[in-house]
């Protein structure tokens, strides 16, 4: 539901791929031609392990997150000289893949290539449409993330200390490159949330790397300490200068209506016109607004919606009592999979339910798997953040998630939703779907998961379908708001307002998600991925029969999460054929 790194908004649109080996500098492109399906097979296996292979020594901070630790320590290299190699790099990887022959390959392997090609074309498009480097201060910071050397106990103390030194001495001169790349005119919104970004992160190394490792030799501790001073100097530096840069602030975030439309293609594979978009959005919220009235009639038939609706998300379990409610709904969730026979569950493994760490607890609740290449047995965590006890009490009261709310975030993060899609990608044989971050599919099935869990009679009570819809009302504002904001059509006050009229939300948390859209218009993913997944099952179930199969839930989830995050359209091909309709 919510993203487990702050930092990672200042990236939301990066590919994640992954390869325990490196590689030189790729070969010049072969040119297209007629291929035998040995030679296109071929091909796409050098350029795949060409290519992921180099990625991940230009992206080493994305490889450390998904356990790949002989990038531990490594920094991005963002000179101006640096990004122009990265581009070339790119641009050379998507037209060798471009150059392989897909029809020449099996259904499978087509979903690999389709795979690479939308990773590499959506850092194309950040680096060179939306211009990150030079016009987000956010991008920067997911390199200097230190959490996975502290989260885990992956390696001996003194090796991940190490690691946290590498960075930390490499952070001035990784953030000064940042500084002389930024324009001078940068959005507003952009500076604003990586300020708070950049505190965050230098609160978090003065208090939290420290205290984590606080067993360390003297020595080590010493070197350690040394490398933090360097990287805490380097991050007030940047403060200071995102500061500076406030005077100069613009509103002009806004794609326009062709990037969006070119962003949904190039950075999902999604090829959609803007008012069909438009149309399908607007439907959902218009269903999912009646289904909420509804539910609150059934409760108090003559009561205003909204009141009745806010009534029941203020239904909250004691402050002491949340971690153990989570863990009891996970349980029964997961129980309720095997009974109904919904999912194959592929192993024994479960997301342990704990109290978010200090250093962690900038979200309310979210799921921090481990990584997908760990060679160790690690855990992967269902956090869960207590309210700051400094706070005046009734802010600690609402920041409470009510027990119907809370429901939905389980399964959301953990059954079904991100924690038993982690499973499945784990039993991934093909390394490129396993390896990245698809924001329509890993999203698209976690919020899917919530409705699909519904419908499947997981609860007959409506304050529970309350619960269901407010995440679904929240998920289609911010689609709605996505196109709107960066077409033009909606100004942030109108955002927030929709926020606060039709997702219940109230006035800071309805602004906080209005400024997201302005950095992030990738959250429309969450209800664009429903919806392609929803339409896909009806597809996929209306062949059974014509087949002569009879339905068969199970089977349709199984097959769709065996492809791990490959991108949605490339999925639908894989599972209807090649002529499967529109997406949507």
């Amino acid at each position: 539901m919510l993203k487990r790194r702050a930092w990672v908004l200042g990236s939301l649109a990066a590919v994640v791929l992954s390869s325990c080996k490196t590689a030189s500098t790729p070969p010049e492109p072969a040119p297209a031609t007629a291929e035998t399906p040995a030679s296109a097979s071929e091909r796409l296996a050098e350029r795949s392990e060409t290519i992921v292979g180099e990625y991940y020594s230009m992206y080493p901070g994305r490889a450390v997150e998904l356990g790949l630790h002989e990038f531990d320590g490594k920094l991005r290299e963002v000179s101006a000289s640096g990004l122009e190699l990265e581009i070339e790099f790119i641009e050379d990887a998507l037209s060798s893949l471009e150059a392989i022959d897909a029809p020449a390959l099996d259904a499978e392997q087509r979903v690999v290539l389709a795979a690479l090609q939308v990773a590499v074309r959506s850092e194309l498009f950040e680096l060179k449409t939306r211009r990150a480097p030079w016009r987000n201060p956010m991008f920067y910071l997911p390199s200097l993330n230190l959490v996975p050397y502290i989260a885990r106990d992956y390696a001996p103390l003194e090796q991940r200390a190490r690691a946290i030194v590498a960075i930390a001495e490499g952070s001035k001169d990784f953030l000064a490159h940042a500084r002389a790349n930024l324009e001078p005119n940068l959005p507003r919104s952009f500076i604003d949330t990586a300020l708070l970004q950049v505190r965050g992160t230098i609160e978090f190394v003065q208090a939290d790397v420290p205290a984590a490792m606080s067993a360390l030799e003297k020595t080590e501790r010493a070197r350690l300490d040394q490398a933090l001073a360097v990287m805490v100097e380097a991050l007030w530096a940047y403060e200071a200068e995102l500061v500076k840069r406030q005077a100069s602030a613009t509103d002009e975030f806004a794609l326009g209506a062709e990037g969006f439309v070119a962003m949904l293609e190039q950075t999902q594979g999604i090829a959609v016109e803007l008012p069909r978009l438009r149309e399908i959005g607007q439907r959902d919220l218009e269903r999912n607004r009646a289904a909420m009235e509804e539910a609150a009639r059934t409760i108090a038939p003559k009561a205003d919606v909204r009141r009745t609706v806010l009534g029941v998300l203020d239904e909250k379990p004691p402050a002491d009592q949340v971690l153990a409610l989570a863990a009891e709904q996970a349980t029964q969730m997961r129980a309720f999979l095997v009974e109904r026979q919904l999912v194959t569950i592929p192993t024994e493994d479960v997301a342990v339910v704990v109290p978010s760490p200090p250093f962690m607890r900038w979200n309310s609740a979210f799921l921090d798997p481990a990584g997908v290449f760990e060679t160790a047995n690690l855990p992967s965590f269902y956090y869960i953040s207590p309210p700051d006890p400094s706070w005046p009490k009734e802010q600690q009261q609402g920041y409470i998630p009510s027990g119907v709310g809370l429901l939905f975030t389980t399964i959301h993060e953990v059954w079904p939703g991100h924690f038993l899609h982690r499973l499945h990608i784990g039993q991934q044989p093909a390394r490129a779907l396993k390896s990245y971050w698809n924001y329509a599919m890993g999203e698209g099935w976690a919020h899917y998961a919530e409705q699909m869990m519904w419908d499947e009679g997981v609860s007959e009570d409506p304050k529970v379908r309350i619960g269901q819809l407010k995440n679904a009302l929240l998920r289609n504002v911010r689609y709605l708001s996505a196109i709107g904001l960066h077409t033009g059509e909606m100004t942030v006050e109108q955002s927030m307002a929709m926020f606060r009229d039709q997702a219940f939300l109230d006035e800071a948390s309805a602004r906080q998600q209005a400024i997201r859209g302005t950095f992030d218009p990738m959250y429309l993913s969450y209800t664009l991925g429903k919806l392609i997944i929803l339409e896909l099952r009806d597809d996929w179930m209306a062949q059974r029969k014509e087949q002569g199969q009879a339905p068969d839930l199970r089977a349709f989830h199984d097959e769709l999460l065996s492809f791990g995050l490959a991108p949605l359209p490339a999925i639908r091909e894989a599972m209807l054929g090649p002529e499967s309709g529109p997406l949507l």
